[in-house]
């Protein structure tokens, strides 16, 4: 037999979409104490864990019917002991339906298009300029037109010759107008959708017709085209003079840097020494990996990727921020779609161009349940509805005028007016938006209130409205169980029961000894210079709070500290490390470029572990054996009943299905 937990991770793995025969799908298969469980469940479990069941034994359905009866056994424990009532569990119940609701409450196909169409943009970058006449959401409509007119002047310009720049210099609101208009080199996720699809979809060379975002009207020229650079992970290091500063210095110390970086090729040290980026100074100047306009510093950012090899720096340079020494640690070039499509999809989730999805879908739930947004609706929520409503102060009247009659049908229920005007009331005030007229709003209020319903109507009734999730939610609804069912059996027990821990430690005690061990001080130092002065500070006896102090100052960390008593294997020690009581010689950890002297106090040869050192072990341990004897008592007193025959059909639909 397998372990508890091992199958309960095989259980809780992938979906299967294998259709099981219709007419075995409700045919009871077996019986505990008169409990029936049907063979479609029975057959989906085994069907979708096939593959991934590595030991043939288990795949042999008559083994997978006994560890089937063992899972049902602890299901049906974890109910006569009431673990579905408690309240920690139905919390996390909720919570996991609706984290699993999230992916059935959205257009798959809409998903799909946006994340495909963000890869492909994502390999491409464009060089831009625009013109923006700008306009809010809710100015009023005189404003929005004469925008418009202003606008679409520009464009008539654009369209019989007019230099591009010379307009943008003179005519955008934006502020890149100073600039001609320039945006720089930019990828997808850079600018607003609206912004980001006009720029995509227009050719090098051409500008695009007029596009509106929340910010006003634009018109956009691309100047240039090219596959994207990807991204780069990069360590520098960095001088700035302070704006108070008498004397300017930092291009000196960088160059003093320069000169001694290649002289000893030491970039971390420097860095941590010298780098007036105290952010990344104590990682080596070791930056976070960026693309193009990740740090808003194009002289950076083209320097960086200018980069050819690994480990390879650049000649010192000033940017915006200082001045800087690059050196390329790693290129990461767009990945494939396969690798970046969860991220991509996060991405869309959290941007305004979800919306599609959300529109999509919430057309399809109306198309289900057969609700119209209807103007004889609207009208009649005109007239009962004040300008109130503009300086969200609109006030609901139960007494109003049709609050008891229904406006729409969501299957069996009915959505009342009463329905819409309270919920008016609680959204008027959390929404700000400026609207032009109360119809505007009204009528926003009512579509949104329409979509909501129905998505409401449809999450409460998902089990029933979509198979695989109720599959996948009863499989964690048991799950969860069966975890609260070990927790209290098993796992709580081993922990607590300080009589069973020692019985249990006596009786193995041979299993749990120390390896040698050592009684450290562990040091790690920016440079060996440094790691020269500690080691012999270390054999003067000098203590870990002098050490520390004379080295640490003006928020630079020079000399890293710890102590204890560690295995002789312990990760830290160097793999050459020789093992004598004193002072060792100085270790270069490649890995983490810093130089480690240690201070070995005293060498503890191998021993008995006392019960208290061994705990953890011990539990560990004692847990297992508890769960071996409860898994051989599951069955007792229990009455099982397996319909033969049920069985036998189930065995001939899986063999023909697998």
């Amino acid at each position: 037999m397998i372990s508890t937990k091992r199958f309960f991770t095989i259980l809780l793995l992938f979906i299967s979409s294998i259709a099981v025969a219709q007419e075995l799908e409700d045919k009871t298969l077996l019986t505990i104490d008169g409990n029936p469980y049907d063979a479609g469940t029975f057959m989906r479990v085994y069907l979708k864990n096939l593959d991934i069941v590595q030991d043939d034994s288990q795949k042999d359905i008559d083994n997978y019917l006994d560890l089937y009866i063992d899972y049902r056994l602890k299901l049906l424990q974890a109910y006569e002991m009431n673990l579905d009532l408690k309240e920690s569990y139905k919390k996390e119940l909720n919570n996991y339906r609706q984290s699993l609701a999230q992916a059935y409450l959205t257009d798959t196909d809409v998903t799909e298009s946006l994340i495909r169409e963000a890869y492909n943009r994502k390999k491409r970058e464009v060089k831009a300029s625009h013109i923006l006449v700008k306009v809010g959401p809710g100015d009023a409509p005189q404003d929005t037109l004469k925008a418009w007119n202003k606008i679409n002047a520009i464009k008539n310009e654009l369209d019989n010759g007019a230099d591009f720049s010379k307009l943008a210099r003179t005519k955008s609101e934006g502020p890149s107008a100073g600039n001609e208009g320039k945006l720089g080199w930019f990828s997808v996720f850079r600018m607003v959708y609206p912004f980001e699809n006009a720029a995509f979809d227009t050719e090098v060379g051409k500008h695009s017709e007029v596009f509106r975002t929340d910010f006003g009207y634009h018109i956009v020229k691309v100047f240039e085209d090219r596959l994207a650079r990807g991204e780069v992970t990069v360590a520098h290091i960095m001088t700035f003079d302070a704006r108070d500063a008498e004397e300017k210095t930092a291009e000196k110390r960088i160059n003093d840097v320069y000169k001694q970086l290649q002289e000893t090729g030491r970039f971390e040290e420097l860095a941590r020494e010298f780098s007036d980026d105290m952010n990344s100074a104590s990682r080596g100047g070791k930056l976070d990996r960026f693309g193009t306009g990740g740090l808003n510093a194009t002289t950076f950012e083209d320097i960086a990727f200018g980069l050819k090899e690994k480990g390879e720096y650049s000649a010192p340079f000033k940017s915006k921020f200082g001045w800087h020494i690059v050196k390329l640690i790693e290129k990461h070039p767009v990945g494939s779609y396969e690798d970046l499509a969860p991220s991509l999809k996060e991405k869309i989730r959290k941007s305004p161009r979800a919306r599609k999805i959300t529109d999509s879908f919430n057309k399809s739930l109306r198309e289900k349940y057969h609700v119209e947004r209807s103007e004889k609706v609207l009208e009649k929520l005109n007239e009962v509805i004040s300008d109130s409503i503009l300086s969200n102060s609109w006030q609901y009247d139960p007494a109003l005028k049709m609050a008891d009659l229904k406006m729409f049908t969501i299957k069996d229920e009915e959505i009342s007016y009463a329905d819409f005007y309270k919920d008016v009331m609680s959204r008027q005030k959390k929404d700000f938006t400026n609207y032009s007229s109360k119809e505007e709003k009204v009528q926003k209020f009512y579509y949104d209130f329409i979509d909501k319903s129905i998505a409401a109507y449809y999450d409460k009734n998902l089990e029933n409205e979509n198979k695989d999730f109720a599959f996948i939610y009863d499989e964690y609804k048991e799950g969860l169980l069966l975890f609260d069912l070990l927790e209290t059996k098993i796992w709580n027990k081993a922990k607590e029961d300080s009589t069973g821990q020692q019985a249990y430690y006596d009786l193995h005690k041979s299993k749990y000894q120390w390896k040698r061990r050592l009684d450290i001080v562990l040091t790690q130092n920016t440079t060996e210079e440094v790691a020269q002065e500690v080691q012999r500070l270390l054999k003067n006896g000098t203590s870990r709070e002098e050490i520390k102090k004379q080295f640490n100052i003006d928020g630079r960390t020079k000399v890293m500290m710890s102590n204890g008593i560690v295995e002789e294997t312990y990760n830290r020690i160097p793999d050459n490390f020789e093992v004598k009581e004193g002072v060792s010689s100085i270790y270069y950890d490649e890995k983490t470029g810093f130089y480690k002297v240690i201070l070995v106090k005293e060498v503890l040869e191998p021993s008995q572990k006392t019960l208290d050192e061994a705990r953890g072990a011990v539990i560990n341990d004692y847990q297992q054996q508890l769960e071996k004897d409860w898994m051989s008592s599951l069955r007792n007193g229990r009455t099982i009943k397996v319909n033969k025959k049920t069985f036998k059909k189930v065995k001939k639909a899986i063999a023909k299905d697998a």
